[in-house]
């Protein structure tokens, strides 16, 4: 196996980082003036900060985080930030053209990293601006492509890299660890964690519950049959907030800090359960479409059988990590809408749960 190295040099801090003759260079043109400003009311909800940095030859955005602060460092053992190193060794640039990522430049502070990017406001869909039913093939094919790009790729076990497994993409929604955080030191997931596994017990069949708490809790035999399939580079949460495209057409995903080294499914499973994949296509399509498009880009045909079982271990894992947000949004989002279509997420699980059962 070829030993990674790096494609792209890390500042030493923010402000070397920002200074325009920095900014100068990396931009390509003349850079004299750079103001940094926080957004406005924004936090992000696992305890990042996100600031603008408006110069004279635009603006541009800047992502900060540490352990100390960021409950997805803090829970998944985050010590290089996987989110840099992915752009640092190169492999997020393999993806071009197909998906973009738009970094600039990224820098080490001390404990604490930062992700300098291109803004992109009016690109990425919000809660506002939500996925258009249209453009959800597209978002199935870029994750296809991805997948493959890194279909089992040696380069993903290098521990530079700093990537997720599924233990520790598990670890960021157990209720034990969550437990033991004061509230807001970490952003807000963790007081949403601990709702949320306290209302999945009203909303859960007794039995899947029960399964559910004791395969978060003594996870081995998930893993060890996790272990007998193919693995790729998870972005880890590949949603319409995470996805923007310019009027070029050309496709970014943002916010890696979730990368996962583990079953392609994953992905497939979190960005189905979305309601823009629900009024486009329908999740029984869209996971057909995507099985097809992966098939097109490895050059390879699956096995019905094997298919399916990757298909129910992969909801799986995603019931394990995101049926608690699913539970507390279906009380606690501001959107009628949004409420029910949680609710009925969260009843799903209930069969993805035990069809995956008898793969164990």
């Amino acid at each position: 196996m070829s030993k990674l190295e790096p494609k792209y040099t890390l500042f030493d801090n923010v402000a070397e980082m920002l200074a325009p003759e920095t900014l100068s260079q990396l931009l390509s043109t003349t850079v004299t003036r750079v103001d940094r400003q926080p957004m406005n009311g924004h936090l992000g909800v696992a305890g990042g900060q996100l600031s603008y940095v408006d110069t004279n030859a635009g603006r541009l955005v800047l992502k900060q985080m540490s352990s100390a602060s960021d409950w997805i460092m803090f829970a998944s053992g985050d010590e290089q930030c996987r989110a840099v190193r992915l752009w640092q060794y190169g492999l997020l640039d393999q993806l071009h053209p197909h998906l973009e990522h738009k970094i600039v430049a990224c820098s080490r502070d001390n404990t604490g990293w930062a992700i300098l990017m291109h803004d992109l406001t009016g690109h990425v869909f919000t809660w506002d601006k939500p996925l258009g039913v249209k453009l959800v093939p597209a978002c199935l094919d870029a994750l296809a492509r991805l997948h493959a790009t890194f279909w089992n790729h040696p380069h993903l076990n290098d521990l530079h890299l700093g990537l997720c497994d599924t233990a520790k993409r598990l670890d960021i929604m157990a209720p034990a660890l969550a437990q033991k955080q004061d509230s807001q030191q970490r952003g807000a997931l963790p007081d949403w964690i601990r709702g949320g596994w306290e209302m999945m017990g009203e909303l859960l069949g007794s039995d899947v519950f029960a399964q559910m708490r004791n395969l978060i809790e003594k996870p081995s035999r998930l893993f060890e049959t996790l272990n007998r399939y193919p693995y790729t580079l998870v972005h880890g949460d590949y949603r319409a907030e995470n996805l923007g495209c310019l009027k070029s057409g050309t496709w970014i995903a943002l916010d890696w800090q979730i990368a996962t080294r583990s079953l392609m499914t994953i992905d497939l499973a979190w960005f189905t359960r979305g309601a823009s994949v629900g009024r486009a296509m329908g999740q029984a399509l869209a996971i057909s479409y995507y099985r097809g498009r992966l098939e097109v880009y490895l050059n390879m045909r699956f096995d019905d059988t094997e298919w399916q079982a990757m298909i129910d271990l992969g909801f799986l894992v995603d019931a394990l990590w995101a049926t608690c947000l699913r539970a507390y949004f279906s009380k606690h989002s501001n959107m009628p809408e949004d409420r029910l279509w949680n609710e009925i997420a969260v009843k799903q699980c209930n069969q993805n749960v035990r069809d995956a059962l008898r793969w164990l």
